[in-house]
């Protein structure tokens, strides 16, 4: 490569239709400036030392965060913007071939300008100007860095940022969304207008890890899968006593179906008045959404009231048909009522069956019962050998007994908290037996 060679790259850079919007990217901004600094006559040697460094120091910001170097940096950024280009890939069926020629040129030439080797740079700096006793002081960044990658991140295929990768660009919109959709399975809905925001490292838990109400999870499979199928998928439910894993159920479903293409959009019960917004954005996406709302307890006055009912019951908007709710509740009248209530409403009864109605809105109602005892200590027997921990189950069941009575009753989550306990109680007396076998060895080492 030689300085015609740049020339020709910032000619095509100037030409970017479809993706324009990277010239202003930090990266490729860095290195379009280093490019025109190595090819104008007019610069000093301070703007090229300035330019230099300015590139070097974008690069250590890709590897800051995560990147092995320049391309992987701008390839991701390319896939993870929601982009005009990015919504039409992920929505049409057919891309406008002017758009698609020019979605070629630009994944071309950012490739070319990525690649780039490092110390052509410096070269191309030198004889633009730059003194020898300047060049020597500059280090040269390294074209692929892999110490810091980030193993969580979607793995992204580098041939992509090239012409002949443009099918595989297109392809990756239509299956994987646009957006925080793209880059995360989950998301949460911040409050204050702040829009999505990607959960990078959502609970782990798989449906095979629950124990206890296989109905229930039969059914929330059942519907789940026919959302992504795109048929007719109703709204859920999920109420019951506290800690038997209703949540949980939930949060299963997105490492058992992320790879077909289900997605969750976490919603606090205070945000639900921005549904409509939220709809909007799930609405043009490939994927399919479960709009996950933890722990529904309201009063009916309250705006999060009507626009959850509004929701269910079907408004002048439409639900999208690659969303459903699943909503979970410790009680199944999920609308709060005192007894001054009762007493004081005229018609008491229309205004108690208008509060349950909410609930009956949702199209599955999901019940998760508090386990009896014989099925508490099955969930903790379960849990210890899964764990593979080296106890004798008749020693240790009074133990368990006794947990609940100080743990708030029987559920799987107090028959969890009292695993770890006994989990982490082994870890230390093994520690502790480490610790006596070295001080002894020493002993007689002496």
């Amino acid at each position: 490569m030689d300085i015609q060679d740049i020339r020709t790259i910032l000619l095509d850079l100037n030409c970017m239709t479809a993706l324009r919007f990277m010239m202003e990217v930090p990266t490729v901004k860095a290195l379009i400036d280093l490019c025109v600094a190595c090819v104008d006559d007019r610069v000093n040697d301070e703007q090229l030392t300035e330019a230099y460094c300015r590139a070097y120091n974008a690069w250590l910001d890709t590897i800051a965060s995560g990147h092995s170097g320049f391309a992987q940096d701008v390839l991701e950024t390319i896939l993870y913007t929601d982009s005009p280009a990015a919504r039409i890939c992920a929505g049409s069926s057919e891309i406008p071939y002017s758009m698609l020629s020019g979605l070629r040129h630009d994944l071309g030439v950012l490739g070319k300008l990525t690649r780039i080797e490092p110390a052509l740079f410096l070269l191309f700096c030198e004889r633009a100007g730059m003194p020898g006793k300047t060049a020597v002081r500059l280090p040269v960044w390294e074209p692929e860095h892999r110490g810091t990658s980030d193993d969580s991140r979607t793995n992204v295929n580098l041939d992509m940022l090239t012409e002949e990768g443009v099918q595989e660009v297109i392809s990756f919109f239509r299956h994987q969304g646009t957006g925080v959709f793209a880059q995360y399975a989950a998301s949460t809905w911040e409050q204050g207008g702040r829009g999505l925001r990607g959960v990078s490292e959502p609970d782990p838990i798989h449906m095979s890890d629950l124990i206890l109400y296989e109905k229930q999870h039969e059914v929330l499979v059942e519907n789940t899968q026919r959302l992504l199928q795109g048929r007719n998928a109703g709204n859920i439910l999920l109420y019951g006593d506290k800690g038997t894993g209703k949540s949980a159920s939930v949060k299963a479903l997105l490492n058992d179906y992320w790879q077909q293409g289900l997605r969750i959009v976490e919603v606090r019960p205070q945000c639900l008045t921005d549904l409509p917004e939220i709809f909007v954005l799930l609405r043009g996406q490939p994927c399919k959404f479960i709009v996950f709302v933890d722990d529904l307890a309201f009063n009916d006055s309250c705006p999060e009231y009507t626009a959850l009912k509004t929701v269910l019951e079907g408004g002048l908007e439409v639900r999208p048909q690659n969303v459903v709710v699943y909503a979970t509740s410790n009680r199944r009248n999920i609308v709060r009522q005192s007894f001054s209530e009762r007493e004081d409403d005229v018609n008491a009864r229309d205004t108690l069956e208008e509060k349950f109605s909410l609930a009956d809105r949702f199209d599955l109602r999901l019940t998760f019962q508090e386990p009896t005892q014989d099925q508490y200590f099955s969930i903790c027997q379960s849990l210890i050998e899964g764990r593979n921990l080296d106890v004798d189950w008749g020693e240790v069941m009074p133990r368990a007994r006794a947990w609940t009575l100080s743990h708030g009753g029987r559920s799987p989550r107090v028959a969890r908290q009292f695993v770890d306990a006994l989990e982490s109680e082994l870890a230390e007396k093994m520690d502790r037996m480490k610790e006596t076998e070295d001080e002894t060895g020493t002993v007689e080492a002496e």
